[in-house]
């Protein structure tokens, strides 16, 4: 599968923009006014950007993602990391549920804690889509906003398949969402996906495979996948700004 190293700039941009303060976000004048979405009860963001009858989802990540950045040189912003991210948001909410009322004949399962995520803000997506004419949807997202992108995705190919005929996924550094069965449904149904791992990324090996979760495909490395600073590195990598630097150069 070929990359579009400037659509994957253009995303990671977006994704990066997200994490604004929302009432006041613009995405630097980039897009016509987005359309935002922020359910205070899930903690969940995300904006729909128009541009022509094409529709970009930016989904935001975990809040404590505006502090990270590119600096996790010292101890105490890695156990932050860490203990807010890692611990609570990817590890801690590992049971895995189907989400919908019908159906669940293919064994699909995904992250209790994502589905609880994108469950949240889905209504006003459906209702976005049900009452605009759109050619094409690409969703996007960084870290747990990468996660809700590949839910949001298969979500929108299952119920709208007919109507948006292309979907795509851009997503940077996404933890893993479900089991065998999941990861075998997505690669099916939406094959325009490219899920960018930055370095030594650890986010993206997360949950585990012993707890039953995979990654979807098409995975695409980027960066350098070695430095003497191992545990720094790993979580380094995971920010945003990592991203966007390595797919410039590629994009050239």
């Amino acid at each position: 599968m070929d990359v579009n190293y400037a659509k994957a700039v253009k995303y990671a941009v977006y994704s990066k923009e997200v994490y604004q303060d929302f009432s006041s976000i613009t995405f630097g004048g980039l897009v016509d006014k987005p359309n935002l979405i922020n359910e205070a009860t899930t903690d969940t963001q995300c904006a729909i950007l128009t541009e022509g009858n094409a529709l970009t989802i930016v989904f935001r990540g975990s809040s404590s993602d505006t502090d990270w950045k590119t600096d996790f040189e010292s101890q105490t912003e890695r156990v932050r990391f860490d203990q807010n991210v890692i611990q609570e948001d990817i590890v801690g909410k590992q049971e895995k549920v189907y989400p919908y009322e019908a159906g669940g004949e293919s064994g699909a399962e995904m992250h209790q804690g994502f589905v609880q995520a994108y469950f949240s803000v889905r209504p006003k997506i459906h209702d976005y889509l049900r009452s605009h004419d759109i050619a094409s949807v690409t969703v996007t997202g960084h870290s747990l906003g990468g996660a809700l992108a590949i839910l949001c995705a298969v979500d929108i190919q299952y119920n709208f398949a007919s109507k948006i005929p292309l979907i795509e996924v851009y997503s940077y550094g996404a933890p893993k969402v479900g089991n065998d069965a999941f990861r075998d449904s997505f690669n099916r149904r939406v094959p325009n996906s490219y899920r960018f791992v930055h370095g030594m990324d650890l986010v993206p090996e997360l949950p585990r495979w012993w707890q039953g979760y995979r990654q979807v495909e098409k995975e695409f490395r980027i960066g350098q996948r070695f430095s003497l600073n191992f545990i720094t590195q790993r979580f380094k990598d995971h920010a945003i700004d990592k991203y966007i630097e390595v797919l410039k150069t590629l994009a050239r």
